[in-house]
């Protein structure tokens, strides 16, 4: 009878343990992941986001212009991070959309407000045709 009552203590103990350190590596892995770039941090800047990209297509129609591997611009004029993949670029007004070709590499200037990441849409307040 001794042995039944530590065994009913003991195995309880030994799971309430188990939850703790399997909560702590959870923990520890969900943070790594965020701290490497999460682009919500990002968007959620103040200024503008400058950004580079590659032309898709271009709906003349709509005003839109398909981007394909969409990266944040470092300060040296570089891209960095991972491409954000294919996005729905909305140009601005003063845009000649006749001077976009597919394959054209352009820097888009993008109010942070209009930069979302659900539906993979950007509102650009200027495009610029890297040479």
């Amino acid at each position: 009878m001794f042995k039944s009552k530590n065994a009913l203590l003991v195995g309880p103990l030994i799971l309430v343990v188990a939850a703790i350190a399997v909560t702590a590596i959870l923990d520890r892995t969900k943070q790594a992941d965020t701290a490497s770039g999460d682009i919500r941090t990002r968007a959620s800047a103040t200024g503008s986001l400058s950004m580079t990209a590659t032309v898709a297509s271009v709906d003349q129609i709509k005003g839109t212009i398909m981007v394909d591997n969409l990266r944040f611009d470092n300060k040296n004029g570089g891209s960095t991070g991972n491409s954000l993949g294919s996005w729905t670029v909305t140009a601005p007004q003063n845009i000649n959309l006749n001077s976009l070709f597919p394959g054209t590499k352009v820097t888009l200037i993008v109010s942070p407000s209009t930069f979302l990441t659900t539906s993979h849409t950007l509102t650009a307040t200027d495009i610029k045709v890297q040479k």
